[in-house]
């Protein structure tokens, strides 16, 4: 199957905000204590992994032939702050722990949801990108 490329530019706005125009959806990443007009950064790294998670968790179900009539997704993350905020720390500057729990409403015993969402988990790119290093490169324009 041929390569796909995702692509995402954005713009730094006024005050902490910043945009993008990915296809036809304008999106947004701002501070609480700022403009607040939308999620912040960490924020909306959790949903990405939680919203990719719902989509594939529909895949699955239509893969397997199962009735998925509700798939919830709570992500909490623990991180310290002092290396974002540029103080000395032994802990990484992103989060230490993410924990993810999905409720699953479908006809699937407490096992069968077990390994529903192992199959979702490991078909996941998002999910795939935090437990495998992808090689992050930086450059000025």
């Amino acid at each position: 199957m041929a390569e796909k490329i995702v692509e995402v530019n954005t713009h730094m706005a006024e005050g902490w905000k910043v945009t993008a125009q990915v296809r036809e959806h304008q999106l947004v990443i701002d501070q609480p204590t700022a403009g607040n007009e939308g999620a912040n950064p960490l924020e909306t790294f959790l949903f990405s992994l939680a919203g990719c998670i719902s989509a594939i968790a529909k895949m699955v179900a239509r893969d397997q032939n199962v009735e998925l009539r509700g798939f919830d997704v709570q992500v909490k993350a623990v991180m310290n702050p002092a290396g974002l905020l540029g103080q000395p720390t032994d802990d990484p500057v992103g989060f230490k722990k993410i924990d993810m729990t999905a409720s699953i409403d479908a006809d699937l015993t407490e096992e069968q949801k077990k390994d529903f969402l192992d199959t979702v988990c490991h078909r996941c790119p998002v999910h795939d990108n935090l437990l495998t290093p992808t090689l992050v490169t930086h450059d000025v324009a």
